[in-house]
Parts: C-alpha cells; sequence; structure tokens
C-alpha cells in the first residue's frame, strides 16, 4: 500500500496538471476566437483612392528606359503611405517607390508588350491599383538602318552632284519645287541620277542658295533605295540661330513616346559637275526622316503599314487642316494653296471617308457631356499619343501646330488598331520661335497664338477631366527627366560642341558667313544660350503651376 503522504501528493499532481490543461485550453480558445475577429490577411481594396499609373515614353526600341509616374494619386480620406510598382509584369511588386513619392525607372531589354502595374496603400490599410502600358520593340525588326543614316554623334558629309544647267532651272524659282536629276554622295557612298528638289514653305525663302531641299532615290530609278530608303529631307535651320530647335524637339517628341522622325546634322556641298570648281559648302543641314511606309512599318508594325496616311497643311486665310467637320463631301474641305488641308500620301489605299469619319466624331456630335466625347473618339483615335504631343509643343512654346495654326503633323489611319495615330512634324519653330513667354497657360488661351481660331480636338479634349489629368501628368514627366535646365544644357552644349567646327569650312556656313548670311556667326554661341534659358524659366512656372494645382 501507498503511504498517506505518497497518495496525496499524486492527487496534488493530477489536479495541477488539470489546471495546466484548462489554462491551455482557455488561452487557445483565446486565440482563435481573436483570430476569428482580425482583418482578412489580405488587405482590402480601397474604392475611394484615386490612382494613376503613367509611364514615359510608353513605346520603343530596346534597350528602353522608362519613367514612371503616380502623378494626382490620392486618397481623399486618408493619406497614401506606401507606392509600389511591378515593372516587369511578373505579377509582384518588388519595386517600394515610397521614398520617391510614386516615382521610379527600369531598362527594358527584352522586347514584348508589358502590363505594368502601380499599388498603392492608405494609412487604414486599403489598397487601390492602376495599369500601363508599355511596348518594347526589336531593333532588328526595323526596315531600315537607322543607327548608320542617323547616327547623330557626328557630322557628316553629303554632296549634291548637279549640272549647272539643272542648278539654274532648280533655283530660277525655288517655290515652284521643281525636281531636276543630279548624283549624291552619301556619306562617301555613291548614289546616280536621284531627283533633287527645294522643299518646305517658308524656309524656302532663306536667302542665298542654303534652300532646304530633298533627295528622292528612286525618281529616275524605280526601286532605287539609299540603306533601304528612298527619299532623305535635309533642311536648313531657316530663322534658327542655333540651329538646334528642330533636332531636339524630334528628340523631346521621341522620348515624351510620339511616333516621331529620326534627325542627325549633316555638311551639304554643292558640286556643280560641269565648271570644273571645287565644290561648294552650303552649310550644316538637318537630315530628317520623311513619314512613309517603312517609317510606319517600323513604328506600328509592318503588318500595319497599308492604312491611309494624311499630311496637314495650312495657309492662314485659306484654310487649314482644323479637324472641323465641313459634311460628308470632302470637297467641302478647306483647300490651302488650292490643296486639301489633308493630303493622302498613298493614294492607292482608299478615299477619304476614314478622315471624314473622323471630323464627324471630333465635331459632328453634338455630345451630351465630355465623356460621352471621349468615349467616342477613343473608338478611332489613340488620345494618350495626342496628349503626350500637347505636352512638348506646350512646354517648348511650338506654336506653329495644330492648336494654333492647324499644320504640321500627319494623321495615320492604323489598320492594327482600327485608329487614327499622331504623327509629330516640323518641329523647327520650338522654343519660342513664333514668340509665347515662359508663362505661357498650360492649357492654352481661348485664343490661338497663330490664324488657327476653331481648334475643336483642342478645346474638346481639355474639357475632358481625365484627359487633364493625364496631360498634366506628362507635362510633369517631361520637365523631371527632359525639359529642365540640366538636362536640357548638357544636350544643347554637346550639340553645339559638335556643329560649330563645322560651320566656317569653304566659304561658312550661308546661315552665318557671305554676303546674304540673315544671322551672324556670334548668335549661334548666343541663340543656344536663349534655349537654355527658355528650359529654366519655362519648366519652373510649369511645375510652380502643376504643384498648386495638386
Amino acid at each position: 500500500m501507498k503511504a498517506d503522504w505518497q497518495e496525496k501528493n499524486w492527487l496534488r499532481l493530477l489536479e495541477m496538471g488539470g489546471i495546466i490543461l484548462f489554462v491551455l485550453f482557455a488561452l487557445a480558445w483565446g486565440v482563435i476566437q481573436s483570430v476569428s475577429k482580425r482583418e482578412p490577411a489580405y488587405p482590402e481594396f480601397d474604392t475611394d483612392i484615386q490612382v494613376y499609373a503613367y509611364d514615359m515614353p510608353n513605346q520603343g526600341w530596346a534597350p528602353l528606359k522608362v519613367y514612371f509616374s503616380a502623378f494626382g494619386s490620392n486618397d481623399p480620406n486618408g493619406k497614401i503611405i506606401r507606392y509600389e510598382w511591378d515593372l516587369d509584369g511578373n505579377g509582384s511588386f518588388e519595386t517600394d517607390a515610397t521614398a520617391e513619392g510614386g516615382y521610379a525607372s527600369y531598362v527594358y531589354t527584352k522586347p514584348r508588350d508589358y502590363v505594368i502595374t502601380l499599388r498603392v496603400t492608405n494609412d487604414k490599410g486599403g489598397i487601390a491599383t492602376a495599369t500601363t502600358e508599355v511596348h518594347v520593340r526589336h531593333p532588328a525588326s526595323s526596315s531600315v538602318d537607322y543607327e548608320t543614316i542617323f547616327d547623330d554623334s557626328q557630322v557628316r558629309r553629303v554632296d549634291f552632284i548637279i549640272t549647272q544647267e539643272n542648278w539654274n532651272t532648280m533655283m530660277e524659282d525655288p517655290f515652284a519645287k521643281i525636281q531636276v536629276e543630279a548624283d549624291a554622295s552619301i556619306f562617301g557612298e555613291s548614289i546616280k541620277r536621284v531627283g533633287l528638289s527645294p522643299k518646305g514653305n517658308s524656309t524656302i525663302g532663306f536667302p542665298g542658295d542654303k534652300k532646304p531641299f530633298k533627295l528622292d532615290m528612286n525618281a529616275y530609278i524605280a526601286g532605287q533605295e539609299y540603306r533601304n530608303l528612298s527619299m532623305l529631307l535635309f533642311h536648313n535651320n531657316f530663322g534658327d540661330p542655333s540651329m538646334l530647335r528642330e533636332k531636339m524637339a524630334y528628340d523631346m517628341m521621341q522620348f515624351a513616346g510620339v511616333a516621331a522622325s529620326h534627325t542627325a546634322f549633316v555638311e551639304v556641298w554643292l558640286d556643280i559637275s560641269d565648271d570644273d570648281q571645287p565644290a561648294k559648302f552650303l552649310g550644316v543641314y538637318t537630315l530628317v526622316e520623311r513619314p512613309d511606309k517603312k517609317f510606319l512599318a517600323n513604328r506600328f508594325g509592318r503588318e500595319n503599314d497599308t492604312g491611309n496616311l494624311y499630311k496637314a497643311d495650312a495657309w492662314f486665310e485659306e484654310g487649314a487642316a482644323d479637324l472641323a467637320y465641313y459634311g460628308e463631301n470632302i470637297e467641302d474641305y478647306p483647300k490651302p494653296r488650292g490643296e486639301l488641308a489633308y493630303r493622302l500620301m498613298y493614294k492607292e489605299n482608299g478615299d477619304y471617308d476614314d478622315i471624314i469619319h473622323l471630323c464627324y466624331t471630333i465635331d459632328g456630335v453634338d455630345y451630351e457631356t465630355p465623356e460621352d466625347f471621349a468615349a467616342a473618339l477613343e473608338e478611332v483615335f489613340n488620345v494618350d499619343a495626342y496628349l503626350r504631343y500637347l505636352a512638348v509643343i506646350f512646354l517648348n512654346l511650338n506654336f506653329d501646330q495644330y492648336p494654333d495654326t492647324g499644320n504640321n503633323y500627319y494623321l495615320y489611319n492604323n489598320p492594327g488598331s482600327g485608329k487614327f495615330e499622331w504623327i509629330a512634324w516640323d518641329m523647327g519653330n520650338s522654343w519660342g520661335h513664333f514668340g509665347g513667354e515662359a508663362t505661357h497657360p498650360i492649357f492654352g488661351t481661348e485664343q490661338s497664338m497663330g490664324p488657327l481660331q476653331y481648334r475643336p480636338l483642342f478645346t474638346k479634349v481639355f474639357e475632358v477631366e481625365e484627359y487633364r489629368q493625364t496631360y498634366k501628368a506628362y507635362l510633369d514627366l517631361l520637365i523631371r527627366h527632359w525639359f529642365n535646365e540640366e538636362y536640357v544644357g548638357a544636350q544643347a552644349r554637346a550639340w553645339q560642341s559638335l556643329i560649330k567646327p563645322h560651320l566656317d569650312q569653304g566659304d561658312g556656313d550661308l546661315m552665318y558667313f557671305g554676303s546674304t548670311a540673315p544671322v551672324s556667326i556670334e548668335e549661334f554661341d548666343g541663340g543656344i544660350q536663349g534655349i537654355i534659358n527658355l528650359t529654366r524659366e519655362r519648366a519652373a512656372y510649369v511645375k510652380q503651376v502643376l504643384a498648386q494645382d495638386q
């Protein structure tokens, strides 16, 4: 038999064990109850949060560096405390951009289409997301050797080789734009029997022989091309003592994600083949890519180069490509200089029904709300590309574009998307060449700076709040990463150093030297500083306006 004290100890142990088990059970039950009352494991979406995702550029050739923004994102009932990006489209939010206020960047090396997601979290744990897209093309997909033709790291030489008779025929009346036969030497490569002619409008008025020209490779030999291009354009930078406005504005358009031409600086020499004299230096020109079927294929895909391409034109009181609706007959539309304001570049493609329908959508319908207009417009028009374009021209103060003159743009009816694409053109009047102050309103003025007084696509787009928000976000991205004194100053001085040694060859660039020179060589340096100064002042003003509007 157990001793009495042993039995009591055993009972005490059992009692203590029961107490411990009860306590453990109670604790476990409390934990279970507590967990059941907690918030779900995943945060809830908060529909009150307003979140926006933007990128710049949104398309281009690999490798492509893209900048991202959450501009305008806010929580009206609280505060956003975290910004996270899925920048490679793999579904995980690996980039915490909270410290940068939602700004981020990424370099895309693999060509494909990416869907990029921004996730924001507020101070209550609620989340919201927004997406944007990036389209990265493979460099080998281009049918044109852009890196060779438009190598802007150097200034190379082009010679026009022409008889005196043909030169005289062409230059007797440059505004007639008579094409004559010539040969050419392009960066040391000989091209026989090309068509040479003046081009442009007001730029032809440059005094002396430094006119803008175009070389048509297949004018006399069918199918002839230079490195897969059938035409090269040589712009003379008339009226721009810096020579930089056009080049830099096209670069700015490309950064913004707008379909825009490649450019480079070249020397142009005139060699009269039958006068036994050395070639004459005309000056430094901007070599500009022409929007044509190769251009379209390389921006929108080789399978999407068969749509209608229209070049917009305007000539003061004679009319403009204002995108207003004048009815179902194209003959009722403006005809500046006797030709349709919407010049169909490849007439074999079809009729004008598509451009008439676009004008009808923009101006021929009485929409009940701006949102109804936006819904209809987005069915037929790439609005995003147009907003990017507007952000560029309103920052660099180019008043020779659609909102002011109804001029200098292309429209392409992309069969791949079924929508019209906006293509930038003729950027030479950027950086206030037609006037304008650094404090010019970011949404323009009620009355345009130019002859165009009715501009429905401009006025109606800015009545849509979503478009105003997107446009402001693009202004912000441009100021942060391109249109600022640091970047523009560095670019301008680099181009200055590249160009200047080439200006005083032979008898000198006809822009600055000779009896017909419109400006002095001293104005070259001053013009560049003027671009830098205007950039600084304009960027500061727009940045201030955007900050006040947030």
